[in-house]
């Protein structure tokens, strides 16, 4: 028998998988992922996690204004809805292995209700006085960003529609502060630079969640850009946090109405687009390396400058997300018959049939094969997981296709292992779905007959419901 393993690595721990407790163990191992084990864990203290992992990608409610909300939860509706609604986000992001019916969600479940409750009362009763409907609205960054919360939470059950209504709610109250209106001149307001510099953020944090709102569910959307561009340099906000985030906005910048319009027209013909064109997608792609090499550029000059880095959080938020942009863009070039085995000289490898497996699962297996810990992809929630869900099935697709023009076996051979090694890396996580493992099953099926010479090992037969 076996000696029992006192401690998982920390790569096996965050995926909720057995360990073997070898340096590196076999799952790291296999996967070929840096094997490392943390220092054992400390008497049990409060946490930290919340104003690490959530600021960097919300950078809006400062770690000083959730303690301060924390203190006064109990004598404040506003800072009890936020409190909650923060409680909530933090375990979507922190939590690994809960279920849409679990304990954990039952948790979450009910701090949203709270929040809900808090956040509608605090909307009726102001400063202290009750006016009811007849008092003036209170409109706060607490408010907002408590909706902004409580929606990325609702995305996690899967309930757009809920997320939908209290995302408009969020963009309403921004739009009722008037933050697309404000101009250089506005910093030297009573506001002051700091917090202009905060209301965009949290304007451009906003236009980032409607943009992925509309493409999982199809709703529309109504922020455009703001006419000054990316948020007033603040330097209250550590630069990296600064660096990442309007590198994220230049990413979902790309997703430009013409974009949202094709990719919601699929599911509502009637819709009148623009004509699509080849030379529309590959200047998309073109965009898109534009922001690959640009994001690598920002990257030297930071650590030139003696600023510091992304950290890998960020990294792999910005990278995952570039290319799931690519991976929409190449379904729409797809649906319109663009798309040729062989495309034409002097024309983006975009325009490619192949382009998902060639280009795009290695890059995904290389990113993977860097990561320093996996938990850099369970901190973003459920959407990363879904972003990596539909690039590695769009993979698979691919793959099922004749060889392309020039294509020796041995490089097919390299694709096929690329996608089986994204396959399990996205088994090992709990939180991807049933469905998801049901449908990579059956791909991978397929594939397994296709590809004789490869060794599919455990995972043809079977969907892992683990």
């Amino acid at each position: 028998m076996s000696a029992k393993v006192s401690r998982a690595c920390d790569a096996c721990r965050v995926r909720k998988v057995r360990c073997s407790g070898d340096r590196p163990c076999a799952q790291c191992a296999h996967l070929s992922l840096a094997c490392a084990f943390g220092p054992a864990p400390a008497e049990r203290k409060p946490g930290v996690r919340g104003r690490l992992l959530v600021y960097p990608v919300n950078p809006v409610v400062t770690p000083d204004e959730l303690r301060a909300a924390i203190a006064n939860m109990h004598a404040d509706y506003e800072d009890a809805a936020l409190v909650h609604a923060f409680g909530a986000v933090t375990i979507n992001l922190t939590q690994t292995s809960w279920t849409l019916h679990g304990d954990i969600a039952a948790q979450m479940d009910s701090l949203v209700q709270y929040s809900l409750w808090a956040h509608h009362k605090a909307q009726l009763a102001s400063g202290g006085d009750v006016h009811g409907l007849q008092g003036e609205m209170p409109v706060t960054v607490k408010h907002i960003m408590t909706c902004v919360f409580n929606e990325i939470s609702l995305m996690a059950f899967k309930r757009c529609d809920r997320s939908f209504a209290v995302l408009r709610e969020a963009i309403a109250m921004i739009q009722m502060l008037n933050v697309h209106q404000y101009s250089d001149a506005d910093a030297d307001t009573a506001l002051g630079l700091s917090e202009i510099a905060r209301r965009q953020r949290m304007y451009w944090e906003a236009y980032i969640h409607e943009r992925f709102m509309c493409i999982m569910s199809g709703f529309p959307c109504i922020m455009m850009p703001l006419r000054t561009g990316l948020p007033i340099a603040d330097g209250s906000v550590p630069p990296h946090v600064t660096a990442g985030f309007n590198r994220l906005i230049q990413l979902f910048r790309i997703m430009d109405g013409p974009l949202l319009a094709h990719w919601t027209a699929q599911q509502e013909p009637s819709h009148v687009v623009p004509a699509m064109t080849a030379q529309w997608i590959e200047s998309k792609q073109a965009q898109l390396d534009h922001d690959e090499a640009a994001a690598a550029e920002a990257a030297r000059d930071m650590a030139a400058s003696g600023r510091g880095s992304l950290s890998e959080l960020q990294h792999v938020d910005l990278f995952i997300t570039r290319l799931w942009l690519r991976t929409l863009v190449w379904l729409l070039a797809l649906s319109h018959g663009l798309l040729r085995s062989a495309p034409p000289q002097n024309t983006h490898e975009g325009l490619s049939l192949h382009f998902p497996a060639h280009r795009l699962s290695a890059q995904l297996r290389s990113l993977v094969s860097r990561l320093g810990s996996v938990a850099s992809i369970v901190i973003h929630g459920s959407g990363i997981l879904q972003k990596l869900f539909e690039i590695t099935s769009t993979v698979a697709d691919v793959l099922a296709l004749p060889r392309g023009t020039g294509q020796t076996q041995e490089d097919a051979r390299a694709r096929v292992e690329d996608f089986l090694f994204l396959v399990r890396f996205l088994f090992g996580f709990e939180r991807t779905e049933k469905h998801q493992r049901d449908y990579l099953g059956e791909k991978l099926d397929v594939l397994q007959r296709l590809y004789t010479a490869v060794d599919f090992g455990h995972l043809a037969g079977a969907s892992p419901n683990a």
